[in-house]
């Protein structure tokens, strides 16, 4: 058994947790002789391999305060958001849409976005959720939360600041942006509510971007 503490769930944490190994930065878990493979991923691949047949539908969880009727949902890839949430009973008021967890989910801006293979959760808030994009945006208060908080011990307030200038290769080059999982610590403890989740996965798009122009 592990601890129970976010975000225990992620590879590279139950790689440590569990076998005491640690992957090492830019690099992946079969750099040092381990696969992880999540329950939903080796359920699908029990039931789809005997039968050669092509992935066409998962689970789903949809929860939160929102809904009527949370529960695990086996549906279509394709799927309309919509209708599964109407399977939930979710409110007509609902305040925002999740597609993840609430820690590294997206927000979604139409209810007609389909289910796709990487859609695991749904979260549905209700009025009155705390909406932390409201929150003014303050200057940095160098206070080290964000690094107290980060799990692969980053420096999520240098990366935030290289962020803000558009130094986005620098991120990446001097401050490892791309050992960063997107857990949500950092911005979740900020007392200055600055997006830090946010504009690291800006900054990793952007670098995606540039290499792909550079061929």
């Amino acid at each position: 058994a592990v601890e129970t503490k976010y975000p225990q769930g992620a590879e590279k944490m139950l790689i440590l947790a569990l076998l005491k190994k640690e992957v090492p930065s830019g690099g992946i878990p079969a750099d040092i002789g381990v696969a992880v493979y999540n329950v939903g991923t080796l359920a699908q691949l029990g039931e789809l391999v005997p039968e050669s047949r092509g992935l066409i539908e998962r689970v789903v969880t949809v929860s939160g305060p929102g809904v009527e009727r949370p529960g695990n949902y086996l549906v279509p890839i394709g799927t309309p958001l919509r209708f599964l949430l109407r399977q939930a009973c979710s409110r007509s008021d609902a305040n925002e849409i999740i597609m993840g967890g609430p820690m590294m989910g997206m927000s979604v801006a139409s209810l007609d976005v389909p289910v796709t293979k990487g859609v695991s959760g749904v979260v549905v808030l209700e009025p009155g959720d705390p909406d932390q994009r409201h929150r003014p945006i303050h200057p940095c208060i160098r206070c080290s939360a964000c690094l107290d908080a980060c799990p692969v011990q980053l420096n999520p307030s240098m990366l935030g600041q290289l962020a803000q200038a558009r130094e986005y290769a620098a991120m990446e080059r001097e401050y490892h942006l791309n050992d960063c999982f997107e857990c949500g610590c950092c911005a979740y403890v900020c007392p200055s509510n600055i997006p830090l989740t946010q504009y690291f996965r800006i900054a990793k798009a952007v670098n995606r971007e540039t290499v792909q122009a550079a061929g």
